[in-house]
């Protein structure tokens, strides 16, 4: 057995036919900072992010209050008229649909501050963009 091992070899030397050019790109910036600072900048930044989605969940609902009050035929149930059920979808779609625009303009206004990019400057105290 010990007759058939293999051994891999390899080499990364100027005589590799797999490697024409090597290049290095390792040199970083070093950022210092305390805990409690990087804590409180990425929770400021977190609730930031959200507002990128924060319209996903009022657009669905806008879009199921709407088809459901546009397909729907309402009738009675529950001891509550049709007109009072056709009123409170009416008053689900429009409260929604507000939602969803103030949810809109607020990812608008904080779209610059919600990035990866804003993040590392709030990280490195830098004014860069």
């Amino acid at each position: 057995m010990e007759n058939n091992e293999q051994v891999a070899s390899f080499s990364t030397g100027d005589e590799s036919r797999f490697v024409n050019e090597r290049r290095s790109n390792v040199k970083s910036d070093l950022i210092e900072i305390t805990e409690d600072k990087l804590e409180n900048i990425l929770i400021k930044h977190i609730k930031r992010m959200g507002t990128r989605k924060g319209w996903l969940a009022p657009l669905g609902l806008f879009i199921s209050v709407v088809l459901a009050n546009v397909s729907a035929t309402f009738s009675a149930k529950f001891g509550i008229p049709a007109s009072t059920w056709e009123a409170i979808f009416i008053l689900a779609a429009i409260g929604s649909g507000i939602w969803l625009f103030a949810s809109l303009i607020v990812m608008w206004l904080n779209w610059k501050e919600s990035t990866t990019d804003f993040l590392i400057c709030k990280i490195k105290d830098s004014d860069e963009s």
